[in-house]
């Protein structure tokens, strides 16, 4: 899958994604859908989209529907949300199209690294044919309608997902996210808003989608982004010259832990994970793949442990995901 795979600036950024949120024209946003409605939502998507797979969110469980949202396949929201939901997609899931989820309809389209072109490119491809057989809400002056007014105009998120253990390592997280607000960004954890960034990973999305144009918001997005990844390896570098041997054995310690542990719960290994990738971009660890260290990270998430090995509590999945992780690691 495209979330295992190393993109360009792979070693900050880990993934790319484009949302663009859409609604038909005569048909209720949000809570005024009634079932009826919903169900005509889907059923003009599928036609729209009739080459591409649907998955019937009615029919899944609650633990398999939280694995397509560990993945990034699907919102939280989703997961929780009371209407009969879809979802549309390729065969390698770069592109992703939520169906009654806030809004009837919002593309997804994602790659591996810093890719957010491509991501536009492809959204827009979805956009295009949905737009050419169906009747979509839009204003002349607000642009795309969304049931949430702070995505009206463009409709258009835009995210990276990055991982940035020097900067948190250095305390200077809180002043960058401060800094990226007032350049209408937002920060957040890396399952979006309300969730922590574990493993030193965020998500960094523009907020404003109102008055500006797509492409200024990417423009806009890629030279912040690429200089945030500059001052990370920077920083990254900086730390390591300072203090070699206290960061080695850090970074030698976590390893021996996910080599040799028993039992790990889910945030400790994604703690433990970070200063692995960390090692191994700045050359302490040698011969570790991290698209393998991407896979068994997902490998290993409540969710997907739970339904590839119908793990029943706590402790099986913390026993499962400790042999998962060191299976991997021995084997790199």
């Amino acid at each position: 899958m495209w979330y295992t795979k190393f993109g360009p600036s792979g070693d900050v950024v880990l993934s790319s994604r484009i949302r663009l949120a859409r609604n038909l024209k005569e048909i209720p946003f949000g809570t005024k859908m009634t079932q009826e409605s919903e169900a005509e939502v889907i059923e003009k998507c599928r036609t729209a989209l009739h080459d591409l797979k649907y998955i019937d969110f009615s029919v899944m469980t609650p633990i398999e529907k939280q694995a397509l949202s560990e993945t990034h396949l699907v919102s939280p929201e989703m997961v929780q949300n009371p209407h009969k939901c879809g979802l549309i997609t390729n065969d390698d899931c770069t592109v992703c199209v939520m169906l009654n989820e806030e809004d009837h309809i919002r593309i997804q389209a994602m790659a591996p690294g810093f890719d957010l072109d491509s991501c536009l490119d492809t959204a827009n491809i979805i956009d295009d044919r949905l737009d050419c057989v169906l009747d979509l809400a839009f204003d002349p002056k607000f642009g795309y309608l969304t049931c949430c007014p702070t995505n009206a105009g463009t409709g258009m998120r835009a995210s990276v997902m990055v991982h940035l253990p020097a900067l948190t390592e250095s305390g200077n997280m809180e002043k960058i996210i401060r800094s990226l607000s007032k350049l209408g960004l937002t920060v957040r954890g890396i399952y979006g808003e309300g969730s922590r960034a574990l493993g030193n990973i965020y998500q960094i999305s523009n907020q404003v989608t109102l008055g500006v144009s797509e492409s200024e918001t990417i423009e806009k997005l890629n030279q912040i982004i690429s200089d945030l990844i500059e001052k990370e390896r920077k920083l990254s570098r900086d730390i390591y010259e300072q203090n070699k041997l206290r960061l080695e054995d850090r970074i030698m310690r976590s390893f021996g832990t996910l080599t040799n542990a028993r039992l790990l719960s889910s945030d400790e290994s994604m703690n433990l994970l970070s200063d692995v990738r960390w090692g191994v971009n700045l050359g302490i660890l040698q011969n570790i793949n991290l698209e393998s260290l991407s896979n068994v990270w997902y490998q290993t998430m409540p969710a997907n442990i739970t339904t590839a090995f119908n793990t029943q509590d706590a402790t099986e999945r913390d026993l499962k995901r400790a042999e998962l992780l060191r299976d991997t690691l021995r084997k790199d």
